[in-house]
């Protein structure tokens, strides 16, 4: 299908999604996962109606398809170290903030995606990635897409 896709998501979907994580008070399963020094929510695809999963990915009917989405706060210096996901899935990353901390897509994208709030980046669960470390408190929503 594709190797990746950015494009940006309402300001207005990214205050409502705020809205829904404020009420959020789930598991953090960062110890679980590549999040140093931050927060990882448990999956939490169950708080956001269909409609609002097609504003968040918009992309065809994508949306129907995602399987999982985890919020991620980092406390200072946070970071994702690197991984891939599985290479049969897609995966999204929607910046809920501006900040710094830089998303890192490696072979064969070789890209760079500064935080800005609403950027959306979707990829290939192929492609290995980080997260370079964060001293502004960045938020993320991550999603994994069949």
């Amino acid at each position: 299908m594709f190797e990746c896709v950015y494009y940006n998501v309402d300001k207005k979907i990214i205050d409502k999604i705020k809205k829904i994580l404020n009420s959020y008070k789930g598991m953090d399963c960062s110890n679980q996962t590549c999040t140093e020094k931050g927060f990882q929510s448990e999956n939490i695809i169950r708080l956001f109606s269909d409609n609002i999963l097609k504003q968040i990915v918009p992309i065809n009917e994508l949306h129907k398809k995602i399987f999982h989405i985890h919020y991620i706060k980092y406390e200072k210096g946070g970071y994702q170290r690197e991984h891939l996901h599985k290479p049969d899935d897609y995966s999204f990353i929607l910046y809920l903030n501006n900040s710094d901390g830089d998303t890192v897509l490696k072979d064969p994208i070789n890209k760079k995606f500064s935080p800005k709030k609403g950027k959306m980046v979707v990829f290939n669960g192929k492609i290995l990635h980080y997260g370079e470390p964060s001293f502004k408190g960045k938020e993320i929503l991550v999603g994994a897409i069949k």
